[in-house]
């Protein structure tokens, strides 16, 4: 399976025309993971093999990527040392998928409502179209995630990417769309909230369930796995912003 397939989530891609490379596509993923919040100015990112691995790509590309965000002033690379994210304004990089407002904009109750919706209609397209290729795609990327234990930064990188898979795997290249924008917002507490003990193995087990369901074809019961999951991260997300006014207000 070739980085293109890859970075598109299944074999055949999606009906939307594009012109970018595959190292423009993962630049603006990285940009997109500081635009959330996910990488903060001052982090450290994985190695280029690691970031190779989990977003299923070669180490050429990710070097590529990071060279455009370099250019940029975003991330400092230095040979020898570990490259590092020294500026959050990304312009327009990373915007495509939030359109042209900022990533937390909307209230969490909104994003959780609207995320339960597209997803529950992802899913049951997802049932009936995914291939052989992107579960194969979506069992190594549990393995990746599960090889991240202990580290929410890389275990986010593949959270995502299994998460885009599924909705590429829809074959609505709008919906698609729209389910990655609403899975992207908050994520800035969704690094917080993975860290907290047990939650990445909890995190893990819902995507066994997911994949289970969709390699059964069975769309009711892959609907039901990724609302089981997004009220997790809700639930989740909405005790760290409580934990975060209470400090503000004291």
């Amino acid at each position: 399976m070739g980085e293109n397939a890859l970075l598109a989530g299944q074999g055949a891609p999606l009906e939307k025309v594009t012109h970018r490379s595959v190292k423009d596509e993962v630049a603006e993923r990285f940009a997109t993971l500081i635009a959330s919040g996910v990488l903060n100015v001052g982090d450290a990112l994985p190695s280029e093999r690691e970031l190779a691995a989990t977003m299923g790509v070669s180490r050429e590309t990710i070097r590529g990527a990071l060279l455009i965000l370099s250019t940029k002033g975003i991330v400092s690379v230095v040979q020898g040392a570990r490259t590092k994210v020294v500026s959050d304004d990304v312009g327009g990089l990373g915007l495509s998928a939030f359109f042209s407002g900022r990533v937390t904009d909307y209230a969490l109750e909104d994003v959780h409502e609207g995320r339960l919706m597209v997803e529950e209609r992802v899913a049951r397209l997802a049932a009936q179209r995914v291939d052989a290729a992107t579960i194969a795609e979506l069992e190594k990327l549990i393995d990746k995630q599960a090889a991240a234990m202990g580290d929410p930064v890389r275990f986010l990188i593949a959270d995502r990417a299994f998460h885009t898979t599924i909705y590429q795997s829809c074959g609505n290249a709008v919906l698609s769309d729209l389910a990655t924008t609403l899975y992207s917002y908050q994520l800035d507490h969704r690094r917080r909230a993975i860290g907290a003990d047990g939650a990445i193995a909890q995190s893990i087990e819902d995507h066994r369930v997911i994949l289970a369901a969709l390699k059964a074809g069975d769309a009711k019961a892959l609907a039901e796995g990724l609302g089981v999951h997004e009220r997790r991260i809700y639930d989740s997300t909405r005790a760290v912003l409580s934990t975060s006014e209470q400090k503000a207000s004291e």
